[in-house]
């Protein structure tokens, strides 16, 4: 049988966190959804991707 996991071990588990190397600020991954065209250039289809972001680069992915 398994170990039964008390509160305390599940408050103190390190949380996994990137840091940029450039800013030092913890990185926050977030869901972008941006439109793409389709091949007949009439509709468009939604693109989405995870991608991290943090302090020196949130200008330019949110733009």
């Amino acid at each position: 049988m398994a170990k039964r996991q008390s509160f305390a071990d599940k408050a103190s588990k390190k949380k996994h966190e990137v840091i940029c190397p450039v800013c030092n600020q913890a990185v926050q991954y977030t869901l972008v959804v941006a439109p793409e065209p389709v091949s007949g250039g009439k509709s468009f289809k939604m693109r989405s991707r995870n991608v991290g972001i943090c302090k020196c680069n949130e200008k330019s992915v949110l733009a």
